[in-house]
């Protein structure tokens, strides 16, 4: 019989949602494609199952491992159609959800056992073999989708269709069914064969409609994802530091070497030509240099202002028709155009020059906007940006005294508001770059002499920051969250390897301490740290349960457990009952683990009666087994001290929210990430990208070293154009 499909229609929303109905169509359409590649996949895997399984069969070298097939091909003929079924309803269910419920994550506490873990690691296998072979398909998809999740409120999540999601789907497609892990091995290797590694053709045809409908024809920088980024945490975390930035508490720096009253005099004076600089060997433009006459102070010989604004305002308006593919001009060659435009509608004035003061004001924004060139805290990309309203700008300072007095002009808010929006950006394909670039066409095409172009710019850079925050706020609340989760869930993993190590686990205690003890030790992390007395309690008294639950071969393990099983029984359901965990389930298990303890005095006690006519030797009544509890805290205290020490190198400005240009790789440019969380226990600190995204994780003494050696550096949250007017007046004082 055939394989059923159960695709499920996507969630239109026929609003208003910003002109989304048409992206919700497109979504339609993904889901459609995605649905009808893995039918065919799913479809060539189940029909194939039974030749597949019997020539493996034949191929197995044991009986047991012969069966094993047989018994799997037996449940492929009964469960085909129900896998099919399921699987597509699991998919379709997870596409129909915009984002994943953050509740999900915080209330996700349990560990897994050993079969899961299997079951992990052969996911992580074939999720790793598929972006081997169509990894860039997968990230050129995902920037997509990530770009329509941002246009349309209704969209799936950018990795809902990404091999790791899929594979998940599938895991638990066949978690419905009663299986053995080994019986599970081998659907998860039918699948990786037949769906999971052919996949690449499903991302082409996806990628191919998504830029059939405009969506991201080009990708020059893709977006990063976790299989990119390094998984295993080593130390410890404290939830007490994942805090959000506060845009109140800034880096103060101290750039401006005057007070800005004092600037704002010297300014004045000298655009009205009160004030000269004197020495020629400084390196400045001659209009700061040269005493102004008193016919460049009325104005004689001189074109009027209002030609040399004109004569802004064409070149102006040139540049702006060639957008991107304009040069940025230097102040000279700024000059020259004008002059050209001026000799062209004044040719019997060829006698007369452009008026000293004017020149001045020209040559002073020029001297700005060469400092923002220089200024290391802003990128490239933005300053480009920022170049293109130095004609506007200088426009302002001939004509309006208010642009160096009031900290408040909106020409003076629009160029801070615009790094401060683009610092995050890495690439010319962000679509926030692009909004940025549209306020700047704004200005440029409305702004000749009225200043509201730039009140305009103010108000839509504003809302295009409150924008940007609402939609990576969360996004970088699940992140954090999910980090501190996994990274508490590795450390209580390993405390728990450690103490079982050569140790056994009774098949019915391992629902108590693989479940519900490892889920008091993780809340106990994540709340108070590897150092604090609760976590260390919690070792501790673990350490002493599996050392009583192990089978009695000494005398005085025997003493042991019966002298303590009813109080250590009692201290571990005591220690439960205060989780918010089943009190019933909680209860069932601790009776478990009394009879447990019971068995096992029952069972030396009859083996002394059978051992009664000899005597027993000195291994048998001591345990040489050295109590190393004060060595295990002591180790503990060690790894905290060290992961202290290494956050002690950090300045007392590296908190969370504060942006970098981290050094990835020497083969790799920088990226410009913000520090999202301080993993403090273990001196780790996680970087995310301007969408809230991680990309990147440092060691904290290997970070402070990259600050030291200039690798890496803070961008330093100051106003640019008050670190640009600072730097000229610098020029100036020199």
């Amino acid at each position: 019989m055939k394989p059923q499909q159960n695709i499920q229609p996507h969630n239109n929303n026929t609003g208003t949602d910003n002109g989304s109905g048409k992206y919700s169509i497109l979504i339609d359409k993904i889901v459609e494609c995605a649905n009808n590649h893995l039918l065919m996949f799913m479809n060539q895997m189940l029909s194939t199952a039974d030749e597949k399984l019997n020539a493996e069969a034949k191929k197995a070298k044991t009986e047991a491992e012969r069966n094993k097939y047989i018994a799997c091909t037996k449940l492929f003929c009964t469960e085909r159609n129900d896998i099919s079924h399921l699987f597509f309803m699991k998919l379709n269910r997870s596409l129909a959800t915009s984002h994943a419920d953050p509740a999900d994550i915080e209330n996700d506490t349990s560990l897994v056992d050993q079969d899961e873990m299997d079951e992990m690691v052969a996911i992580t296998t074939m999720h790793a073999k598929a972006m081997n072979i169509y990894g860039h398909e997968v990230k050129n998809l995902e920037a997509r989708l990530e770009y329509l999740e941002i246009m349309c409120t209704e969209s799936f999540d950018k990795e809902a269709l990404d091999p790791k999601h899929i594979c998940e789907v599938f895991q638990g497609t066949i978690e419905t069914i009663d299986l053995a892990i080994e019986v599970k091995l081998i659907f998860y290797k039918l699948f990786d064969q037949e769906v999971c590694s052919k996949l690449g053709v499903m991302y082409s045809a996806l990628n191919r409609l998504l830029v059939d409908h405009g969506i991201l024809p080009e990708i020059v920088l893709t977006t990063t994802k976790d299989i990119d980024i390094e998984q295993h945490i080593e130390g410890e975390v404290s939830s007490r530091v994942a805090t959000y930035y506060d845009p109140e508490e800034k880096i103060h720096t101290d750039f401006i070497p005057r007070t800005k009253e004092e600037i704002s005099r010297i300014v004045n004076e000298f655009m009205s030509g009160e004030m000269t600089i004197t020495g020629d060997e400084i390196e400045l433009p001659e209009s700061f240099l040269r005493t102004p006459t008193q016919q460049d102070l009325d104005g004689k010989n001189c074109y009027q202002r209002k030609d040399v604004l004109t004569a802004l305002s064409n070149l102006q308006r040139k540049l702006t028709s060639l957008h991107n593919k304009a040069r940025n001009l230097t102040t000279s060659q700024i000059k020259q155009e004008l002059l050209n435009d001026i000799e062209k509608t004044h040719s019997g004035d060829a006698d007369k020059k452009v008026n000293l003061l004017d020149e001045r004001s020209m040559d002073f924004v020029g001297l700005m906007f060469d400092a923002i060139a220089h200024d290391e805290t802003i990128s490239d990309i933005m300053k480009k940006l920022i170049n293109r309203l130095q004609i506007p700008v200088m426009k302002l300072a001939m004509t309006d005294g208010k642009l160096f007095d009031q900290e408040v002009h909106p020409a003076r808010v629009t160029i801070d508001l615009l790094t401060n929006a683009g610092k995050g950006i890495n690439s010319r394909e962000d679509r926030l770059y692009n909004e940025l670039a549209v306020v700047v066409d704004d200005i440029l095409d409305m702004f000749d002499a009225d200043i509201s172009a730039f009140e305009q710019a103010v108000n839509q850079i504003q809302a295009i920051i409150d924008k940007e925050k609402k939609l990576t706020e969360q996004i970088e609340k699940q992140q954090q969250k999910q980090i501190l989760l996994e990274h508490a869930r590795h450390i209580v993993t390993t405390q728990l390897k450690m103490l079982f190590c050569n140790k056994k686990m009774p098949e019915q205690i391992r629902p108590l301490v693989l479940k519900n003890w490892a889920t008091l030790m993780l809340n106990r992390y994540l709340r108070y740290g590897r150092g604090s007395t609760p976590w260390i309690q919690s070792v501790l008294l673990l350490k002493l349960l599996i050392k009583c639950m192990q089978p009695i071969r000494l005398q005085s393990q025997y003493n042991l457990v019966k002298s303590n099983h009813l109080a250590l029984a009692e201290a571990v359901n005591d220690e439960l009952f205060e989780t918010h965990l089943d009190k019933d389930e909680i209860a069932s298990q601790v009776a478990v683990l009394k009879m447990h303890f019971l068995q096992l005095i029952k069972q030396f006690d009859l083996k002394l009666i059978g051992d009664a006519g000899d005597d027993l030797t000195e291994e048998e009544l001591v345990d040489n087994t050295a109590d190393d509890t004060e060595e295990q805290v002591q180790q503990i205290q060690q790894q905290v001290d060290m992961a202290r020490q290494k956050i002690a190198r950090l300045s007392s400005t590296t908190k969370p929210g504060v942006w970098y240009e981290i050094f990835t790789d020497k083969d790799k440019s920088k990226r410009r990430l913000k520090l999202s969380v301080i993993l403090t226990d273990a001196a780790q600190l996680i970087f995310v990208d301007r969408k809230g995204v991680k990309v990147i994780q440092k060691d904290a003494e290997e970070f402070a070293k990259e600050l030291e050696d200039n690798r890496s550096r803070v961008l330093a949250d100051h106003s640019t154009f008050d670190f640009a007017l600072g730097q000229v007046i610098g020029r100036m004082a020199a």
